[in-house]
C-alpha cells in the first residue's frame, strides 16, 4: 500500500498541472483497504455485471454520516456515485446496483506522461478493487480554453487509460464521466465526442445552470424544461451516443436574497451584477444563492409569501419568503411535477437515464417527509417503469 501511494505521489507531481487538481479527493488513497469482505454474505463483495438497459445513476455525498441511503427506492436505482461505506455496497450489491467512487487528485498533464499515468490508474485499480467498489466516476469542472487543444487530449487519455484499467482487472467496472449542462459552459472546451466514447457513461450535470447569467439578472430555475431539450440536442449533435448519456438532475433548490424594493409577492427577484462573478460573467447564482434540499424546502414552503407558484414556460415551481432579517428571498426548486416532466423526456430521447444529485436531499425522519420523499420517487417511475 505505501508503495501504490508514493506511486501516486510521484504521478501527481509529474503532471505538474497543479492550477487545475479537482477540488476534494473523493476516493481517498489514505484509507486501508479492508483485510477482507465486510458482508455477511461473501458473494456481494463480488463486481456487479449486469449492464442496465435504463440508468438510474445518483450521488451520495462522501462523509454524510447518517443511513438515509437505507431509504432509496433500490428497486429503481442502478448506480450509487461517491461512498466507499462498506455497508452501502453490501447493501447495493444485494440489489444489483453498482457503486462508484470518485478520482482522487490529478493534473491534465498526468495525461501526458505514461510512466505516471500507469502508476495512477494502477493505484486507483487497486483502491476501488479493495473497496469492492465497481468502478470510478471523473468529476473534473476546471476550464479548458479553446486554444489547449493538449490539455483535451491529455484528459481523453486519463480517461481513456482508467477505462481500460478498470475494464481489465474488474469485469463489469463503470467509468463515467460528468459534463456540464451544455458543452463549453464555464470555459469547459473539453473534447466530449471523445470522452463519451472511452467511457461507459455521460452523465450531464443538468444542475447549477445560472452559474453564469447572460440575460437578465434575476432568479430564475435551476434545471428549465427547455434548457434540459437544448441539452440533450447539443450533445448529440456533436455525436455523443445516446446510449450513454444520462440526463443528471437536482433534488435540491436555490434560495436567491432579492434586491432591496422586492415586494414580497413581485414575479420578478432581481439580484446584484456586483460582486466577483463567475469566469469572466458579472451576474451568477454562484455567489447570489443558497443550495436547500428538498426537505427543507418543503419545511420552507408553508412560510411563504405567495404560496407555491409555477412556472409554465419552465414547468418550475418557486415561492417568496421574508427571511429574519426583513429581505425578500426567492426559492425555485424542483419537485415531483417539475422532475416527471424531465423524466418523461428522457424516456422520449431514448437516452441512457437520468438520476439525481442528489439522494440524501430526502427526509424519511417523519410522515409527511416519507410523503413528500415517495413523490420524488414516484415520479421517477415514469422513466423507469417500476
Amino acid at each position: 500500500m505505501l508503495v501504490a501511494q508514493t506511486m501516486v505521489a510521484a504521478a501527481i507531481a509529474a503532471s505538474g498541472d497543479f492550477s487545475k487538481f479537482t477540488e476534494d479527493s473523493r476516493l481517498d488513497f489514505d484509507r486501508a483497504i479492508p483485510a477482507e469482505c465486510p458482508c455477511e454474505n461473501k458473494t456481494l463483495c463480488n463486481p456487479i455485471t449486469v449492464q442496465h438497459e435504463k440508468e438510474v445513476f445518483g450521488f451520495l455525498k462522501k462523509g454524510a454520516g447518517n443511513d438515509t441511503y437505507l431509504n432509496l427506492d433500490w428497486s429503481q436505482v442502478t448506480t450509487v456515485a461517491w461512498t466507499t461505506d462498506p455497508q452501502l455496497v453490501c447493501l447495493a450489491h444485494s440489489h444489483n446496483v453498482r457503486v462508484v467512487g470518485s478520482t482522487p487528485r490529478f493534473g491534465l498533464g498526468l495525461g501526458s506522461n505514461a510512466t505516471a499515468l500507469a502508476a495512477w490508474t494502477a493505484s486507483l485499480t487497486e483502491q476501488i478493487q479493495g473497496n469492492f467498489l465497481d468502478g470510478v466516476v471523473f468529476d473534473y469542472e476546471y476550464p479548458v480554453m479553446l486554444e489547449d487543444d493538449n490539455l483535451r487530449t491529455e484528459y481523453n487519455t486519463i480517461v481513456n487509460a482508467t477505462t481500460v484499467a478498470l475494464h481489465t482487472a474488474i469485469p463489469g467496472s463503470q467509468t463515467s464521466v460528468c459534463v456540464p449542462f451544455v458543452p463549453n459552459h464555464d470555459n469547459r472546451y473539453y473534447d466530449f465526442k471523445t470522452l463519451s466514447e472511452v467511457s461507459d457513461l455521460f452523465y450531464i450535470m443538468f444542475y447549477d445552470t445560472r452559474t453564469q447569467i447572460m440575460e437578465q439578472c434575476i432568479a430564475a430555475p435551476n434545471a428549465a424544461y427547455q434548457l434540459a431539450i437544448s441539452s440533450i440536442n447539443q450533445y448529440t449533435y456533436l455525436g455523443v451516443n445516446k446510449s450513454k448519456i444520462i440526463l443528471g438532475l437536482p433534488w435540491y433548490g436555490k434560495d436567491y436574497k432579492c434586491l432591496p424594493g422586492t415586494g414580497e409577492k413581485d414575479e420578478f427577484c432581481k439580484i446584484p451584477w456586483e460582486g466577483p462573478g463567475w469566469r469572466g460573467v458579472s451576474c451568477s447564482a454562484i455567489h447570489n444563492t443558497v443550495e436547500v434540499h428538498f426537505s427543507d424546502v418543503m419545511l420552507m414552503l408553508p412560510n411563504s409569501t405567495t404560496g407555491r407558484q409555477w412556472n409554465n414556460y419552465t414547468q418550475t415551481p418557486y415561492f417568496n419568503y421574508v427571511a429574519a432579517d426583513g429581505s425578500v428571498h426567492q426559492l425555485w426548486y424542483d419537485d415531483a411535477e417539475s422532475l416527471q416532466a424531465k423524466y418523461e423526456l428522457v424516456r422520449k430521447t431514448m437516452i441512457r437515464g437520468t438520476g439525481p444529485f442528489q439522494f440524501l436531499d430526502l427526509d424519511y425522519s417523519t410522515p409527511l417527509a416519507k410523503q413528500q420523499a415517495q413523490s420524488m420517487w414516484d415520479a421517477l417511475k415514469v422513466f423507469t417503469g417500476k
